[in-house]
């Protein structure tokens, strides 16, 4: 949010907004430097606090066609990444609170009906044993798709492995654990063709963070345009491909990719477009269905529970 203030809106004092919320701009470093060298005693300096608060900022910026440098007021950084090493995408992906994760895990695993636990057991084995397959969780709302994925997420990210969670839609996106929209997270272009790609390349930091992740959930994916999973799939198959050439024979480049959502909700939006056409661009028309396993979860639980109530 302050990169994006100072890029696109005239904000005529950029170093007295720095000076006022530096503190906010960088506290969560501290917690990501004691949790990467599991040590909670580690205590950072505030000239360091801000070097490694306004390289974060620099990244935005680069990412954007801007630099820090382009606004002479502020503090220049001193943090050197190649000392302090690692992509900062990946270990924001394994900064998580494992002794949190488990006890939330098994909370919830607790509560399943035999629908949700016969996927969540579906999806973790397949992740596992490295099988790389594609699932669509089936389920309308209220069925506890959300804590198929809570679960699923916590149980993996407890073993330090990586899980991307995307929606096709922000508000979806904001009830995940890190969450992020699947535009966001994969830059999918707006404007899709049969033969586009997202915007990422081989420099970029994400695709270290992609290649890494051992599962994809894409919540609320009915709503999305088929040829947004296509340009996902064309673009892992090329991206995974530098690690083995083998995968581009694979969907999504061999990643183990769970979709959910629910057919009889929201269907791609199309101006102007009739039935037929919004349904030819739906995911079950998509040449990537075809690989799907279905996990369907049939017992309502938010109706139950408003009948126990009753």
């Amino acid at each position: 949010m302050f990169a994006s203030m100072l890029m696109f809106c005239e904000v005529t004092n950029p170093r007295q907004l720095w000076d006022a919320h530096w503190e906010s701009l960088s506290n969560d470093i501290e917690a990501m430097t004691r949790y990467k060298h599991a040590d909670p005693t580690i205590t950072l300096l505030e000239d360091a606090l801000k070097d490694r608060a306004l390289y974060e900022i620099d990244q935005v910026f680069m990412h954007n066609g801007h630099r820090l440098e382009y606004f002479p007021t502020l503090p220049k950084s001193n943090y050197i990444p190649s000392i302090h090493g690692g992509n900062r995408l990946v270990q924001k992906g394994l900064v998580y609170d494992r002794h949190s994760l488990t006890i939330d895990a098994d909370n919830i695993e607790n509560r399943f009906n035999d629908d949700q636990h016969n996927a969540y057991e579906t999806i973790l084995n397949v992740v596992t044993n490295k099988e790389g397959k594609l699932f669509f969780v089936n389920g309308s709302g209220g069925t506890g798709k959300t804590f198929v994925w809570i679960t699923s997420l916590s149980r993996l990210r407890r073993q330090s492995k990586i899980v991307l969670v995307v929606a096709s839609s922000g508000i979806a996106s904001l009830l995940l654990p890190g969450g992020r929209t699947a535009h966001s997270r994969f830059k999918i272009p707006i404007d899709l063709h049969d033969e586009s790609t997202c915007n990422i390349t081989q420099h970029m930091k994400v695709v270290e963070l992609v290649c890494k992740a051992d599962l994809i959930i894409w919540d609320e994916a009915p709503m999305m345009h088929r040829r947004a999973f296509e340009v996902v799939d064309r673009t892992l198959r090329d991206l995974m491909q530098l690690d083995d050439a083998q995968v581009t024979g694979k969907i999504f480049g061999g990643k183990t990719v769970v979709l959910g959502g629910d057919f009889r909700q929201i269907l791609p939006v199309i101006p102007k477009a009739g039935r037929e056409d919004i349904v030819s661009v739906s995911l079950p028309r998509s040449h990537l269905w075809q690989h799907v396993t279905i996990l369907r979860l049939h017992i309502n639980m938010r109706v139950m529970a408003t009948n126990s109530e009753e």
